[in-house]
């Protein structure tokens, strides 16, 4: 007598699962390395804004104000902001003065057709007066826009946190923790 041999073999419904347990693994695979890249990105622009906020210092502690910007590449909220990211077809350099003194030798540009968080003006910088309600005085005031809503919290100073200054996305008048926003106030 034969002894028959019976080959198992994996069934479609088998096959059908091991696909879609592949499928969903590579999905959350690749949304944590978006989410990682974003994060990166955004570690990045905080790094330029430090750097941008020292070389702000710099100027001031030689100039005894900080630069002012002829150029209105950007506007919210009633002002004209300098736009350092260059997807809007702006041709100087941001913070130009800084650029011109020596005090900066980077400028944060982002790839052409950049949006982030909905805004076309990630790097932006205005010298303003009274910002919001703030005590009397000029300030600069450098904004970042991140992706991912780890950007810092609470940076703006007290009188810069109603509803109607600038990135309060939610309505609330919270800091908006998709930006970076650093205000440095001339003495």
């Amino acid at each position: 007598m034969k002894k028959r041999l019976f080959l198992k073999a994996f069934t479609l419904g088998e096959l059908l699962l091991v696909i879609a347990i592949i499928g969903l693994l590579a999905g959350v695979i690749l949304t944590s390395s978006f989410q990682a890249m974003a994060k990166a990105r955004d570690s990045a622009r905080l790094q330029d804004i430090q750097q941008i906020s020292q070389s702000l210092l710099l100027y001031y502690t030689s100039y005894g104000f900080f630069p002012t910007s002829a150029d209105n590449d950007c506007s919210f909220y009633g002002v004209n902001w300098d736009a350092g990211n260059k997807i809007l077809g702006e041709t100087e350099d941001f913070i130009k003065p800084l650029i011109d003194t020596g005090f900066l030798n980077i400028i944060p540009k982002e790839k052409k057709g950049s949006i982030i968080h909905g805004r076309t003006c990630v790097y932006r910088y205005a010298r303003v007066q009274n910002p919001c309600g703030c005590a009397d005085g000029w300030y600069a005031a450098l904004y970042a826009s991140c992706e991912s809503p780890y950007c810092p919290v609470e940076e703006r100073p007290s009188c810069c946190t109603n509803k109607d200054y600038p990135d309060t996305g939610d309505g609330t008048g919270k800091n908006d923790a998709y930006d970076i926003a650093i205000f440095l106030k001339e003495k």
